[in-house]
């Protein structure tokens, strides 16, 4: 199985999250590659397995945005994305793009990873590979209400293969962002249909990865 990991947070090696992850996979004999943003420089000496999303430049022009980039959580830049102008959001978005579609050719993966219901998500959601999306408690409230980014959030929610929350109240959160839409009746009658895990372990990832595979393949619901 070969699989694409996008995080939100810094994907900066060694030891952030989505490297972990990334090592426990290759352990279970999983190809694994991770996209996300990065400090490291474009010109550096290539980190394996990593398809970074540089967004310094860009943030330069909002103060808001360098100060969520530069501090690497994925909370405050998914609050950020939020408040940004239509213009810079097109740049963040577009930059982000190009590092998915770079990931994508480079691993042709059978199921992508997203881990918070963020932009990245969304972007995810357009390679046309299935997803699984893992939401955090918090990730739909700092989209907003009414911006453009929680269009984009809670239409990748509405069209992830597979839904997984990280907790009780973020499957809350995922129920009343579905309210009124075709994912409604899905979650009405197939109540495993968001599983609450934490996502940590890669048997965990894998299955997770699975599903979203089979529900792409008719397999699952």
């Amino acid at each position: 199985m070969r699989l694409l990991l996008i995080d939100h947070g810094s994907c900066d090696p060694p030891a952030t999250r989505v490297h972990l992850h990334r090592r426990a996979l290759e352990v279970a004999g999983v190809v694994a590659a991770a996209c996300g943003p990065t400090s490291v420089p474009p010109l550096a000496m290539a980190t394996p397995g990593l398809h970074g999303i540089h967004l310094h430049d860009i943030a330069a022009a909002n103060h808001g945005f360098l100060d969520a980039v530069r501090d690497g959580g994925a909370a405050p830049l998914l609050a950020a994305t939020a408040t940004l102008p239509l213009r810079l959001l097109g740049l963040v978005r577009e930059t982000a793009r190009q590092a998915l579609a770079e990931a994508v050719d480079a691993i042709c993966p059978d199921a992508i990873l997203v881990l918070h219901a963020g932009l990245l998500a969304d972007l995810a959601i357009e390679t046309g590979v299935p997803v699984a999306l893992h939401v955090a408690v918090g990730d739909l409230a700092a989209a907003g209400v009414g911006t453009r980014v929680a269009d984009l959030v809670s239409a990748a929610v509405a069209s992830a293969e597979w839904l997984g929350a990280d907790s009780a109240e973020a499957r809350l959160e995922i129920e009343s962002c579905c309210r009124g839409s075709d994912l409604q009746a899905a979650l009405a009658t197939a109540p495993r249909r968001v599983e609450t895990t934490a996502l940590l372990r890669a048997d965990e990832l894998i299955a997770a990865c699975r599903a979203a595979v089979a529900v792409r393949d008719g397999r699952g619901g």
